[in-house]
């Protein structure tokens, strides 16, 4: 069923932005910290937009979660670091969030390729079933073994620890993709753009996580520097060229 929602106008687009209530259908652990949550309506988005996810009175804002699709299932996946995110995982109440919000993900060609670490493992199941392309899950922690016999598939490959992520690295630089997909930790991302982009490189995007406080441009509290000036990631991204970012150390 579809999603009870009021409109909320940005004054500043004068777009419509929609505010729904969702109830749980289902959650998975991942790992030992980080959950695949189902929920039981339906949103409109395009791949790669996020939500904005109320935690009561448990944090002092929304927190930003990238929307995908699990079995056809509205999903979104969360790694709990604070009482925010602990929350979204242990309530049964309904949870209150905002959107579709930020750019739909526009690849160069369908040729490309996915990694993604666990908490971002929503994002790249959605985004290899709609662009038909390979995913490949890396994470420091072991996986739950119920949670890899239910999303297994022919076009899924796991990897376990740093060098098992730097050697898929490694292969991927000489594989025929024109880009590559990488989200997970900034660490994650800095050490796969170093490694794939540069003359001759493959185009890499990142779905950049950065603290957001309002998730539509008017806080502005999500600015990151990039070779074209101050973006903000709710606004312009979330998802950007790795070239393009520089990163602060």
């Amino acid at each position: 069923m579809e999603s009870g929602c009021i409109g909320m106008v940005h004054s500043s687009t004068t777009e419509t932005i929609k505010k729904h209530l969702l109830t749980k259908r289902g959650c998975v652990g991942v790992t030992e910290d980080t959950f695949l949550i189902t929920f039981n309506e339906k949103i409109d988005f395009l791949p790669g937009q996020f939500v904005m996810i109320g935690v009561d009175s448990h944090g002092l804002t929304r927190k930003p979660f990238t929307i995908g699709k699990f079995k056809d299932n509205l999903a979104i996946s969360v790694k709990t670091v604070g009482e925010g995110s602990k929350y979204i995982v242990e309530t049964t109440t309904p949870l209150e969030v905002i959107g579709p919000l930020g750019k739909p993900f526009i690849p160069l060609s369908s040729n490309g390729v996915v990694v993604v670490a666990p908490s971002c493992i929503v994002e790249g199941i959605h985004l290899s079933e709609h662009f038909d392309i390979s995913l490949h899950v890396c994470s420091k922690a072991p996986l739950n073994k119920d949670f890899i016999s239910a999303v297994s598939n022919d076009k899924m490959e796991f990897h376990i620890g740093d060098d098992a992520y730097l050697q898929l690295l490694n292969k991927l630089k000489f594989e025929k993709y024109d880009w590559v997909f990488i989200t997970g930790s900034k660490m994650m991302e800095k050490i796969g753009i170093k490694k794939l982009t540069g003359e001759g490189g493959k185009v890499v995007y990142v779905s950049y996580n950065e603290y957001m406080g309002c998730g539509i441009g008017a806080c502005k509290s999500c600015a990151v520097m990039t070779k074209n000036g101050i973006k903000h990631v709710c606004s312009d991204g979330p998802i950007f060229r790795g070239d393009e970012i520089c990163f602060q150390n």
